[in-house]
Formats: structure tokens, C-alpha cells, sequence
């Protein structure tokens, strides 16, 4: 894996909504993780490119002119994003992917792609940082532990406090993969100083998500993982991640539990 000077917060640029905000989150955790920003887009003509290049050079020559300490970049590249996701991971070295606007069919499919979270950033609401308190669903899946993991970056390096909100199961298979999960997570968190706490839900592993959603007004940011298996029936009505992302007014911060997740050099 890469040092940690070369891991990057990627900002994708293709979009302009609130753009200027995700520019502010990605940079407040560059500078909590020690990693570099890099401003990217992807695109598949001349036109694309050229905006592009003006886009990105003016928001990394601001963000240099701002904090000189941080290390900025910009990458280019040519095709389609869910062909290019795997050399974001692998060959540049991406921790983490940050997008302004609506989660549609092109992020969804790089994303299934990707081995490092996606962030969708929303209109800061609060004042301070936008990373204080996090909540994170907890389900029967393992993937749960993953989003778990990022929780505990921000809670470790931007003093974030967590809530771990947990599937109330009546099935007891379920309910002891949620236990065991909820055990995992606690022997993760108990290593570290952050504070946090866990509360049972009124829903299953099924509708954990939606009811985190649904109680999202007191926290800045939700983490939870997409979609194990997508079948026909996601594919027409879409998936609960790609519903959940829209429909939240706080920020979330989206785990792939169909790759492995790469780690963040600290």
C-alpha cells in the first residue's frame, strides 16, 4: 500500500453543485488524515477536457494559495468513470472519492467498482465541524465492521462522536450476526479515546438504513455500506443506497461491500 503522503482524497469535478462545499470537507479531512487532494474528472471529448482543466486548475490553485501546506493535485482522464475506478484505487492511490451532487447510474456503477468510499457532500447545515457526530446503521452483514473502521478514522483524527444505531432483530440467526457485529465494532472502538454509544433501532437489517435516515437530523454525517448483490428488481426501482444518498439531507459516507476496502495509512 501506498505511504501515507501518497494517498489521496479525490474531488470529482465534473459536477458544480455545491462543489465549494465538498472542496471544504475533502480538505478539512486531508489535512485530519495527513493525505493529498487531488481535484479529478473524467471525460469523453475535447469540450469535456477543456472545462475541465479550467475547472480544476482554479480550484487547486485556490486551495494551494490557501493552505500551501497541503499537497494538491489534478488528474485527468479519458473514458468512463467505471472504467477508470480501479486505477484510482490502485494506481493512484485513492482513499477516498468526494462527489456534490445526486448519486446517479455513473456513480453507482464506478462505485460497485471502487475499493474506497464514496462521499456525498450536502449543504452544511451547522456550524463547526462538519464531522462531530457520525451515525452509523449496524446490520447482520459484515460490512458493517467496514463502515465501522471509517467511523473510527473520524473519530480518531476529527474528534467525531459516534452512534452506532443497531437492527433490532427478532430472527436469532440475525440477531446473532448483528451481536456479533455490534461486539466487533466495540472492541475497535474501546482501542481508542473518541467517544461513542449504541442504541437499538425499531427496524431489521432490512430497514436499519432507511431509519437512520429517517433520524439523521442531529448528526453531520451517516455511514453504511451499499448493496451486497444487486438483482433485476434494483436494477428498474434502483437501489435502497442510490434512494437512501438522495433522500438524506446530511452527508453520507458510502462503504462497497463488494470489494475490499483499502486502508488508510496512519
Amino acid at each position: 500500500m501506498a505511504k501515507i503522503e501518497d494517498q489521496r482524497i479525490v474531488i470529482d469535478c465534473t459536477c458544480e453543485v455545491e462543489l465549494q462545499q465538498t472542496i471544504i470537507d475533502a480538505v478539512y479531512l486531508a489535512l485530519k488524515l495527513e493525505k493529498e487532494i487531488c481535484f479529478f474528472g473524467n471525460y469523453l471529448n475535447k469540450n469535456e477536457k477543456e472545462n475541465l482543466q479550467q475547472r480544476t486548475a482554479f480550484y487547486a490553485n485556490f486551495v494551494k494559495k490557501d493552505i500551501p501546506s497541503l499537497p494538491v493535485s489534478v488528474l485527468l482522464l479519458e473514458g468512463k468513470l467505471n472504467n477508470l475506478v480501479k486505477d484510482l484505487g490502485e494506481k493512484y492511490n485513492t482513499i477516498l472519492y468526494c462527489y456534490s451532487g445526486a448519486m446517479d447510474n455513473r456513480l453507482l456503477e464506478a462505485f460497485y467498482r471502487s475499493g474506497f468510499p464514496f462521499y456525498f457532500s450536502k449543504k452544511k447545515t451547522s456550524k463547526g465541524n462538519q464531522f462531530s457526530k457520525v451515525l452509523i446503521p449496524v446490520d447482520f452483514r459484515n460490512s458493517s465492521k467496514d463502515s465501522a473502521l471509517w467511523g473510527s478514522y473520524l473519530g480518531r483524527f476529527c474528534n467525531a462522536e459516534i452512534k452506532l444505531l443497531v437492527a433490532n432483530e427478532k430472527n436469532t440467526e440475525d440477531r446473532n450476526l448483528v451481536a456479533s457485529n455490534t461486539e466487533s465494532i466495540s472492541r475497535l472502538f474501546t482501542q481508542f479515546s473518541f467517544p461513542w454509544s449504541s442504541d437499538f433501532g425499531k427496524s431489521s437489517s432490512w430497514g436499519i438504513h432507511k431509519e437512520a435516515v429517517k433520524n439523521e437530523e442531529p448528526f453531520d454525517v451517516i455511514i453504511f455500506s451499499g448493496s451486497l448483490n444487486v438483482t433485476l428488481v434494483d436494477k428498474i426501482t434502483g437501489t435502497f443506497e442510490k434512494r437512501l444518498v438522495n433522500q438524506s439531507e446530511k452527508s453520507v459516507l458510502l462503504i462497497n461491500p463488494q470489494r475490499e476496502l483499502y486502508l488508510i495509512c496512519s
